[in-house]
């Protein structure tokens, strides 16, 4: 498992004898745009470690309300409940960007980390990071405007496809960021007119990448550190 391709960045922190578990109980699979790896409130039977692409952890009040807490790609997993001993999630994952990903049956992962205090200290620091995002998604909602929140969510969108080009529809951003379709327009025109955006019929292009930083609220940056932070210690 350690060395495959784009592999997932928690499995290559691990010790072989890890790997070896995980790769015992575990296998690679195909994550397709649309597919809903797990619905909220219900049980699900397997954990995901991405090696790449996009996976939206969204949480919604009805059928038409919703909003992204957290954007996952090759730095983390989707399953996070999982690894506390909890079967299931809040909030729904939907594939947005197509993917391979190391998929674990939940009893196997709780068992593995019950018994591998590495295992069980890159999953706790893991756990505390998305808690961090959950917390300041809340916060961006609440305070910044719908252009500093785009920008961030582009920006985090743009790390985990490691691509300054994807597809990338109004609806789909609408939905993400739970504003309305009519604000996304409008600013995905200002942003083409500073030159920071090509944005036509679903396929985004980030041009000036530096700019679309600036643009963004302090969220992206809080996110990016609270990584870092968590996994030096």
């Amino acid at each position: 498992m350690k060395g495959h391709p784009n592999c997932n960045q928690l499995i290559e922190s691990l010790d072989s004898h890890c790997h070896h578990q995980l790769f015992k109980h575990g296998g690679w699979v195909e994550l397709t745009s649309g597919q809903r790896l797990n619905t909220p409130g219900e049980a699900t039977d397997y954990a995901y470690f991405p090696t790449g692409g996009v996976i939206a952890l969204m949480m919604q009040q009805n059928m038409k309300k919703q909003m992204a807490l957290a954007l996952v790609g090759a730095e983390g997993m989707v399953g996070i409940s999982h690894t506390l001993g909890v079967h299931v999630e809040p909030y729904a994952s939907t594939v947005l960007a197509p993917s391979k990903a190391f998929r674990i049956k939940v009893k196997q992962l709780y068992g593995i980390k019950l018994k591998n205090s590495a295992f069980c200290r890159v999953l706790d620091k893991y756990v505390a990071v998305m808690y961090a995002r959950f917390a300041q998604a809340i916060l961006c909602h609440s305070q910044h405007n719908v252009q500093q929140r785009m920008a961030s969510l582009l920006l985090t969108y743009s790390d985990c496809a490691s691509a300054l080009e994807f597809e990338m529809t109004q609806a789909m951003l609408a939905n993400l960021l739970g504003v309305r379709r009519s604000g996304i327009n409008n600013v995905a025109i200002t942003l083409q007119q500073m030159q920071i955006l090509q944005y036509s019929r679903g396929h985004m292009h980030i041009i000036n990448r530096a700019s679309l930083l600036k643009e963004a609220c302090q969220c992206y940056a809080n996110d990016k550190d609270t990584y870092t932070r968590c996994f030096a210690i």
